[in-house]
């Protein structure tokens, strides 16, 4: 089965809800990104955006929301969900593939990233974060942190430490606030989480 298919068959056969990765409560998202104070019309790239409700926080701040998923039938829940705005774009798109002139603001990957196990897609990952986000803007990373889970979704994932995160983004991005975050799933399980938000202040791209 493909990855599309895989991501396809959960969201097609599983309640929002129900999902492993999904929060009723964003504010652990909201607290990192209220440091950043966003601006209206900021471009804010929301990777594996899946049917987050983090989506209907950022819309409150009349932001350009570019809403990525590999899966057109998360794109499409999320889609009927939320009312019609032209502020929206809905991007399908693998995001181990590249892509260009996104012109980001902000990036924001909760829960994306540490599925990227091969080290080409995961350098391809790195490639599109920072060939689209301008001097100035922000990275905030969520992802499984050292210790932690080692599957997800029924897929093997890669854990994260703040020292590798670092390591992949280079010297163009300073740390400005990271910390460990256990969260509970909705069957109650927990899982470790290490979240880190950084500010671009090189611009070789």
């Amino acid at each position: 089965m493909s990855l599309e298919s895989h991501w396809d068959n959960i969201f097609d056969k599983s309640d929002d809800c129900n999902l492993g990765w999904w929060e009723d409560d964003v504010s652990q998202s909201l607290k990192f990104l209220d440091d950043i104070k966003i601006q209206k019309d900021s471009n804010i790239f929301l990777s594996g955006a899946g049917t987050s409700m983090l989506v209907d926080e950022l819309i409150k701040k009349d932001c350009n929301l570019i809403l990525n998923d590999i899966s057109q039938i998360a794109l499409d829940k999320l889609k009927d969900r939320l009312d019609e705005n032209d502020k929206l774009e809905f991007f399908r798109h693998d995001i181990s593939k590249t892509f260009e002139d996104k012109n980001i603001d902000i990036w924001i990957d909760r829960a994306v990233l540490h599925f990227l196990l091969d080290e080409e897609d995961i350098k391809a990952y790195f490639l599109n974060l920072k060939s689209n986000v301008k001097k100035g803007g922000y990275v905030l990373f969520a992802e499984f942190r050292d210790g932690g889970a080692t599957k997800c979704a029924s897929l093997p994932i890669k854990q994260y430490s703040l020292s590798q995160l670092s390591k992949r983004l280079g010297n163009n991005f300073k740390l400005l606030k990271d910390e460990e975050f256990d969260y509970t799933t909705p069957s109650g399980d927990i899982k470790e989480y290490i979240y880190a938000l950084y500010i671009r202040v090189g611009d070789d791209r």
